[in-house]
């Protein structure tokens, strides 16, 4: 299990991809069980990554990146781009970034995550409000809190993040 804190991503023991086995880390050598780069983007592919090469930033230099990322903050970019795991998704999303900072990945998110229905709707861009049936995005939520991504509904994915201490959610569809 991961003794790492990253900044932007609660518990990436649970919520990232990881590899079934042991394995070495293509960049330090160091055994264990490390995040699966096979979704990472870049001019070079890796197989895997430790906690410690990762936090360390040692993407950069490989020009690799996990997650894609847009604010004003270059420093605070460049931490979810290269010292964050990537979200458990297989399709590019874009990490939320509100009032200066990046919000925090908390988990996939279930109704158990919010205290009603409008309290989901809320953590909800504009965009998404007027472009998205929340209605129907909460009747797909789960009801019981998900406890890590293997038991994420593949089909909808909602990512609960929080950020000053309010919920921001985003979602994508297979």
């Amino acid at each position: 299990m991961s003794k790492i804190t990253f900044r932007y991503f609660r518990d990436p023991d649970n919520f990232s991809f990881k590899l079934d086995k042991t394995s070495a880390c293509s960049i330090c050598g160091n055994n264990g069980i490390w995040f699966d780069a096979g979704g990472f983007y870049g001019e070079k592919e890796i197989d895997c990554i430790c906690d410690e090469c990762l936090i360390a930033g040692k993407l950069e230099n490989l020009g690799i990146e996990t997650n894609e990322a847009f604010g004003d903050d270059e420093n605070k970019t460049n931490i979810i781009i290269y010292n964050t795991p990537a979200l458990p998704t297989w399709q590019n999303r874009v990490w939320p970034y509100v009032n200066g900072d990046y919000c925090v990945f908390e988990r996939l998110a279930s109704k158990a995550d919010f205290i009603n229905k409008n309290e989901f709707i809320n953590s909800f861009s504009a965009e998404d409000e007027e472009q998205t049936d929340l209605d129907w995005l909460w009747q797909t939520l789960p009801n019981n809190r998900i406890t890590n991504h293997l038991e994420g509904n593949f089909n909808v994915s909602v990512y609960l993040f929080t950020c000053q201490d309010r919920k921001y959610c985003t979602w994508d569809v297979s």
